[in-house]
């Protein structure tokens, strides 16, 4: 994403089914109503792959030298428009006839791995933001095979907006319980920003906006202390260069609370964003290869992993 394009203004929202796009409405509705004068574009992308073969593969001896004919191939796909893709859109089109969003959006259709397409797609075409839905159930550890997994573990440079298996509560705005990781890293200070955003917009949903920094527990075991005293302070200043974000943005700052955690980050912030009921948790992503997570850990990768009943947002 070109970071001069202002965040919210370009949206696209992969579906696979209109359940999923049911959870996601009420951000996009959100999203649409702040950014009204400057959102250009909504776009719902799905993506067909080759799964709709895989009963007609199955039955063929490729051995035999028996290979589908071009002919043979659209007819297949064509049935699987027919029974599949078509009602699927004329579902989504009468949840979007029937939602708040101020810019109509558009469906397209396109061939090919959904990982693969949705990645490239928001990346080469400068969408500044991408929304997808957790599946209840689906997901079964780190490296189960999702489509979310998958896109997950792709470098999108868009701010990444994970909807929670339940989707948002109904009466309640996304933005009623913000929480932000806050670790003084360029990353974590973009997120403040991108939520700093609808926050502005939307001052009068806010009940609290909660500053979280978790911090490595071994220093309190250092003889002077003093390791963790720094810590402690760098902590501090970070998250009230965050409050000094937020309140430029028009929060209150009786609004904005500051707590500090001892214990591994990933699961600490799961815990407090139970405990403080967040309708949404940002936290900042650095760029780096799924080998380097897997060797080095990562912060982004372990939280979005255990809170699955939240909506969590990605900004890298």
């Amino acid at each position: 994403m070109d970071k001069s394009i202002p965040v919210f203004t370009c949206l696209l929202l992969p579906v696979k089914d209109s359940a999923l796009l049911k959870n996601i409405l009420p951000l996009v509705e959100l999203i649409s109503s702040s950014m009204a004068g400057e959102l250009k574009k909504v776009d719902l992308l799905h993506v067909v792959g080759g799964s709709f073969l895989s009963t007609h593969l199955n039955n063929i001896d490729f051995r035999a030298g028996h290979v589908l004919s071009s002919d043979v191939m659209r007819r297949l796909r064509d049935k699987h428009y027919q029974e599949k893709v078509d009602p699927l859109l004329a579902k989504i089109q009468q949840l979007l006839q029937k939602s708040g969003v101020v810019l109509k959006a558009k469906v397209r259709v396109e061939d090919g791995d959904p990982v693969k397409k949705i990645s490239a797609i928001c990346e080469s075409e400068g969408y500044t933001t991408l929304i997808m839905s957790r599946r209840k159930g689906e997901e079964e550890g780190v490296f189960f095979g999702t489509v979310l997994n998958g896109v997950i573990g792709r470098h999108i440079r868009a701010g990444f907006y994970i909807v929670g298996e339940e989707g948002f509560t109904g009466g309640i705005s996304p933005v009623a319980r913000i929480m932000i990781g806050i670790d003084g890293s360029s990353t974590c200070l973009r997120a403040v920003e991108e939520a700093g955003v609808l926050l502005a917009r939307n001052t009068e949903a806010i009940e609290e906006v909660s500053l979280v920094n978790v911090m490595d527990p071994s220093c309190l075991q250092e003889k002077k202390g003093l390791d963790c005293q720094l810590m402690i302070e760098n902590g501090y200043d970070a998250m009230l260069e965050a409050e000094n974000i937020l309140v430029r943005d028009g929060v209150e700052k009786s609004k904005i609370v500051a707590t500090v955690l001892f214990g591994k980050p990933g699961e600490m912030l799961h815990k407090h964003a139970q405990a403080c009921a967040a309708t949404m948790c940002y936290v900042g992503r650095r760029n780096r290869s799924k080998l380097a997570e897997i060797v080095l850990g990562s912060v982004s990768s372990d939280f979005i992993h255990r809170c699955k009943d939240r909506t969590v947002v990605l900004v890298s």
